[in-house]
């Protein structure tokens, strides 16, 4: 492996905290599934979700499988109830990735054979890895509702250190093939093979890795001044040609993570609303578009530009995605460059201002007051709690999609595994937050991120995630437990407490104490002070592990399973309470 790719696989592993016991083939592996498929979601990718795309060792001719949903990661069949009622548009990925330095006509073509073994009604390869079993449930189901699938697309991405060699190989021959194979099962809308070679690679990891940034003309535009905390702000109509420099990247490819910031995902052309804008421009109704279309708002922390050119760096468009993503579908219609676009730009770095204007501009859409106050107040108060603790612990609450750049992943939580770890420490669900998050959204909703509650427990629960991460770097042992990650927290929480968690706690955390020898205890701070006692620690969650040992957790999806979670809780039960 040469330095270059060397010292971006060393700064991947450091920043994502990949366990350094693995050998380093697995960890170009991490680091180079990570690259392709961060470009082709939308959504973050943590260490968490890579441990379920990578494959373990022998799984013959693959080393990771990903499917998405409406540009969303799925990993169990659970999950689909998350997307009842849609139309989807499916993406199934899978990756070969080898250190060697040229390509293989041979393990292209077992990688291939692979894939068409994957989708074959009768396969022939035996593979009995749970997280391959997992990805062929989700296939099983989604044939059942195919009706309700709008498109299906295949990736299959063969990645190595070599160059790739243009012209006629066999590595094509193969390649059209197999694309054959695949294309008899009349099942895929597009089917993308690609060798991606040492350059290629390293030119979507730093794509991935970077803030986004985009140089366009904004010609018809007025400037708004003396706006607080504002450096720049703009409103007028920008040209289609110019608008699509900030939604494509070079390879004219839409770029999705663009959208994180914005409260609502693409919800296709079959919505009514983003039907008709779709008809509009079809009909060549370009003028008509300026008049009916609430346009689009874009935020970014600055502006290098002068003039009428804007170059915006670290943007989101934050109202605006259904626009956007309409365009993008119809970026083809000829004549569609001279469509005027209802365009605001505002350059700031002032994050409370960045939540008003995301709410404000969304307050026309039909979003809950749950998933406009989820960005604002009570993020916003977790944040700075983080924040306060930072000198004691080093860890950092991301309520933002990439909000804190050039920090190690492994001292970050995000929203999705604050939510998790808290909603199985403290409202006993592990099994839940395992399988379906979005059920517990639905099912727990008004239960978390409230703003008369305390940030305390919900710091607790993220700094336990990050101590976990911690243990199993150091204590091989306990890594086959990770996937039973969200049950150890719970019976952490069992064994310190000394009194039995009401969520009445989170508002009043005093309440959350007994009184021993005539002094209070504070339950919250006997978590907080054994969860920064290294030895104290590891002795409570080895006495978790063992007590969770005593449940058949062998069985297959027990990780997702509510009676385990009982029988877990009883154990636990008995331990603190013999007869």
């Amino acid at each position: 492996m040469d330095p270059i790719v060397e010292s971006y696989l060393k700064n991947f592993i450091d920043k994502f905290n990949i366990d350094n016991q693995i050998q380093e083939p697995k960890k170009f592996e991490y680091f180079s599934i990570f690259s392709v498929l961060s470009e082709e979601v939308n959504d973050s990718i943590d260490n968490r979700d890579l441990e379920k795309i990578v494959l373990p060792d022998g799984t013959k001719g693959l080393d990771g499988i990903a499917i998405t949903i409406n540009d969303m990661l799925v990993f169990n069949n659970e999950e689909l109830a998350n997307f009842v009622g849609q139309r989807l548009s499916i993406n199934f990925y899978f990756f070969q990735v080898k250190t060697s330095e040229h390509f293989d006509d041979t393990d292209l073509g077992v990688f291939l054979d692979t894939v068409i073994d994957f989708f074959s009604e009768k396969p022939k390869y035996n593979i009995n890895i749970e997280e391959y079993l997992n990805y062929k449930e989700i296939y099983s189901e989604l044939l059942k509702i195919i009706s309700s699938l709008r498109e299906v697309n295949l990736s299959c991405y063969y990645i190595c250190l070599g160059q790739k060699q243009e012209g006629e190989t066999t590595l094509n021959s193969t390649i059209e093939n197999k694309r054959l194979a695949l294309s008899n099962y009349n099942f895929f809308s597009n089917i993308n093979i690609s060798l991606i070679d040492k350059s290629t690679l390293i030119t979507k990891h730093k794509k991935v890795i970077s803030p986004l940034r985009s140089e366009f003309k904004f010609d018809n535009k007025i400037s708004l001044s003396c706006i607080n905390n504002v450096d720049e702000a703009y409103i007028g109509f920008v040209s289609f040609s110019e608008f699509k420099k900030l939604i494509l990247d070079e390879e004219q490819t839409k770029i999705k993570s663009l959208f994180n910031d914005n409260l609502r995902d693409f919800l296709g052309l079959d919505n009514p609303i983003n039907n008709n804008i779709k008809q509009t421009l079809e009909n060549c109704k370009f003028s008509e578009f300026s008049l009916l279309n609430n346009g689009i708002t874009v935020i970014a922390e600055s502006n290098s530009g002068r003039g009428n050119t804007l170059v915006l760096e670290n943007y989101q468009i934050v109202n605006g995605c259904q626009t956007s993503n309409v365009l993008y579908e119809c970026k083809n219609i000829e004549g569609i460059d001279n469509v005027l676009i209802p365009l605001k730009v505002i350059i700031t770095k002032d994050e409370t201002l960045r939540d008003e204007i995301i709410v404000t501009t969304n307050s026309q859409s039909s979003f809950t007051e749950e998933q406009l106050f989820a960005i604002t107040q009570f993020q916003k108060k977790l944040e700075d709690y983080y924040l306060s603790q930072k000198e004691i612990d080093g860890i950092y609450y991301e309520r933002r999609t990439n909000q804190y750049q050039n920090i190690s992943k492994s001292k970050i939580i995000d929203i999705k595994e604050q939510l998790k770890s808290f909603m199985a420490m403290f409202f006993e669900v592990p099994h839940l937050v395992s399988g379906n998050v979005g059920k517990v959204v639905k099912q727990y909703r008004n239960k978390f991120f409230q703003k008369d509650h305390s940030p305390i427990p919900y710091y607790i629960s993220g700094l336990l995630s990050k101590k976990w991460d911690e243990l199993i770097q150091v204590n091989p042992d306990y890594k086959k437990f990770n996937k039973f990650r969200y049950h150890i927290f719970m019976g952490f929480r069992y064994l310190v407490e000394d009194l039995p968690f009401d969520p009445r706690y989170l508002i009043n955390p005093k309440q959350y104490s007994i009184k021993s020898e005539n002094q209070k205890i504070n339950s919250y701070d006997k978590l907080l002070n054994l969860l920064r006692n290294g030895q104290d620690l590891n002795d409570y969650i080895k006495k978790s592990i063992e007590i969770f040992e005593k449940v058949d957790y062998s069985r297959a999806k027990a990780a997702y399973s509510s009676p385990i979670t009982e029988d877990y809780k009883n154990k636990l039960q008995e331990y603190l309470n013999p007869l």
